[in-house]
């Protein structure tokens, strides 16, 4: 909770979620959407807040990349970092980086999540 009250002070977030363990856990769509209402009931600033969703998503499969994004933008995300922390080398990124973002199926260049920010 401390840290979900320093946020408010910021313009953004990229959320991390713990198990009991001190391991990572999978940040949820239902989680999202609780920060995004956290942050819009207590938040005193007029200015933009973003929130960071990383993930992965397959490049040649645009409406599997959309069925993994598009839950997350209608939560609340404003931005997807497409992440690639196991990758086997530098050729596996630049291979996804070269097939675009996830979009919505309505042909590359048309982004789920079109980094509009929210207040």
């Amino acid at each position: 909770m401390k840290s979900m009250q320093r946020v408010l002070r910021y313009d953004g977030l990229l959320p991390a979620k713990l198990n009991a363990d001190g391991s990572f856990a999978d940040i949820t769509p239902a989680d999202i959407q609780a920060m995004k209402a956290y942050i819009t009931e207590r938040r005193m600033q007029s200015t933009t807040f973003d929130i960071v969703m990383e993930g992965e998503t397959p490049g040649d499969n645009y409406e599997q990349a959309a069925a993994i994004v598009r839950p997350y933008a209608d939560a609340g995300a404003t931005w997807w970092m497409e992440s690639r922390w196991s990758a086997a080398s530098s050729d596996v990124v630049r291979t996804r980086i070269r097939q675009g973002p996830p979009n919505g199926g309505h042909g590359r260049g048309d982004p789920i999540i079109t980094g509009e920010t929210s207040t």
